[in-house]
């Protein structure tokens, strides 16, 4: 079998970056130009575990290891999660849309007749051209998108859920409702805001008086919706769980707060949250 070094390198990097766009699809996270880039190359380097000679069941758990560890770091590379659970969690989504990618690819040499070349420390290599890898690669990428709109839409007709904030012993539950509008993330840890509308919690908290606000664990983040544009205090302190689909589930956010002024009291979420 021969392997020219360069057009794997090539299409690795291009695969490895179309699989992290597709994690980043699953996650609903936004990803940047330059850390795609750079997950691409860690993939290009990954491909050459294929040269490693795997002959008994150490070497090729070694290179099994060392190719997990590479989705690791391409995740973590591509997201920059804040804790070992987040870069688990897009890791395993990473594997997932690899495990889709074999599956097409799988699919393909069954029905245009080619072949499996090997199988290698648990990864097969097919004998399919570059144009076939991208038709792979689409059709992916395609089922994430679609599963991804279907799910959007069914979580945005929903309607209402109750959202339970609790900070130290101050306990407090909401109605809360999903709006993909609600796109605002804490400007130091990058996690998405579930907003809190609340004059008891501004007040609580003294977020009218700066000297407080640090004190209380809250920091000033600047936001803009339709209505206008300002700061609104921030805390990753608080622990939000959400009441959806008759269960209750722990939101991985921060929580921002702002006076409703005298108005009705209510909290509004991205939909991501509910997957983050």
């Amino acid at each position: 079998m021969k392997i020219y070094i360069d057009i794997l390198m090539l299409t690795n990097a291009v695969t490895a970056m179309i699989l992290v766009r597709c994690t980043a699809r699953l996650s609903r996270e936004r990803l940047r130009l330059r850390r795609e880039l750079m997950a691409g190359l860690v993939g290009a380097a990954a491909s050459l575990l294929v040269l490693v000679r795997t002959e008994g069941v150490f070497p090729s758990v070694i290179v099994l290891a060392a190719k997990i560890a590479a989705a690791m770091l391409m995740t973590f590379i591509a997201f920059r999660p804040d804790s070992i659970r987040g870069l688990l969690r897009r890791t395993a989504l990473y594997l997932i849309c690899e495990l889709g990618f074999g599956g097409a690819c799988l699919a393909l040499v069954g029905i245009t007749g080619r072949k499996v070349l090997c199988i290698r420390s648990c990864t097969v290599y097919f004998d399919v051209t570059i144009p076939q890898l991208a038709v792979c690669c689409g059709a992916v990428y395609g089922i994430i998108a679609l599963a991804d709109r279907i799910q959007r839409h069914r979580r945005e007709t929903v309607g209402r859920f109750k959202a339970v904030f609790r900070l130290g012993s101050f306990v407090r539950e909401f109605t809360a409702y999903s709006d993909t509008g609600n796109t605002l993330r804490d400007s130091f840890t990058g996690a998405p805001v579930m907003i809190f509308r609340s004059d008891e919690l501004y007040e609580r908290f003294e977020l009218d008086r700066p000297e407080k606000l640090f004190f209380n664990g809250f920091r000033p983040v600047p936001y803009e919706t339709i209505s206008g544009s300002g700061l609104i205090s921030v805390t990753p302190h608080a622990d939000i769980t959400i009441n959806a689909d008759g269960t209750r589930r722990r939101a991985e956010c921060c929580a921002g707060i702002v006076p409703s002024n005298g108005g009705r009291e209510y909290a509004v979420f991205a939909p991501a949250v509910l997957d983050e």
